[in-house]
């Protein structure tokens, strides 16, 4: 006589007993390893945003490591989108400021200027190139002046925890958008100095690479970075 499982009804072997159970085990364990996983980085990412501010060469030390990768891509995510967002609403400010700035601001009024969303991708997308161009560039010109194979990852890794620093401030300056936009800028020329020197002394920490070159080696990959993103890409897309 055919016997079925009373659980899933599933057509049962002589003398073998379903599997149904020990496949729903399965799948309530991947449930709780992803779910633990998502903690995880929600902690770190806020023991990161703590400790960025309050002991910002300690926690480069703690997150610039090849296992902290996929945290770094989701920080960088973060502030890539954070950047967009930023960066969408600044372009109709922007507008109104140069034409302030140039005498024709009371030419403007009254008129409403629609940013397409377009501009949002686009700022997102430049960011992470950002982002990624100078990891990019740090672990190529490091590996060729050091004649080791640098560790990427962990160049990602600080990289990433060095852009909680900026979510913060371009969160700040947001909000300042609305109040004066002079205090935006001001806000993000100060971050972005902050950063720099975040990410040279960080970098200093990993790399192996001869002091008194480190400094070219920093500046020349920032450099480039800037003209991939500011230069070659938007003609690409324009």
């Amino acid at each position: 006589m055919t016997k079925f499982c009373t659980k899933c009804g599933k057509k049962l072997e002589d003398g073998k007993p379903c599997d149904c159970e020990s496949k729903e085990n399965k799948k309530v364990e991947e449930v709780e390893v992803v779910s633990n996983t998502a903690s995880n980085y929600v902690n770190d990412y806020l023991d990161a945003l703590k400790g960025i501010f309050i002991k910002p060469v300690d926690t480069m030390k703690k997150y610039a490591k090849s296992s902290n990768f996929i945290l770094s891509l989701i920080m960088i995510g973060i502030n890539s989108i954070v950047f967009g967002l930023f960066a969408f609403f600044f372009a109709k400010e922007s507008v109104n400021l140069v034409a302030s700035l140039s005498g024709y601001g009371s030419l403007m009024r009254g008129y409403s200027i629609d940013v397409p969303i377009s501009v949002f991708f686009i700022a997102v997308l430049l960011m992470a190139v950002f982002f990624f161009c100078l990891g990019g560039l740090l672990h190529l010109i490091g590996s060729a002046l050091t004649k080791k194979e640098s560790d990427f990852k962990a160049i990602m890794g600080l990289i990433g925890v060095n852009s909680i620093f900026t979510t913060i401030t371009t969160l700040v300056a947001f909000v300042f958008l609305f109040l004066s936009k002079w205090i935006t800028m001001l806000i993000i020329a100060i971050a972005g100095i902050i950063y720099l020197l975040n990410t040279y002394h960080g970098f200093v920490g990993l790399t192996k690479i001869d002091k008194n070159k480190i400094c070219y080696v920093f500046t020349g990959a920032y450099v480039v970075t800037l003209f991939l993103v500011c230069y070659v890409l938007p003609k690409i897309f324009g």
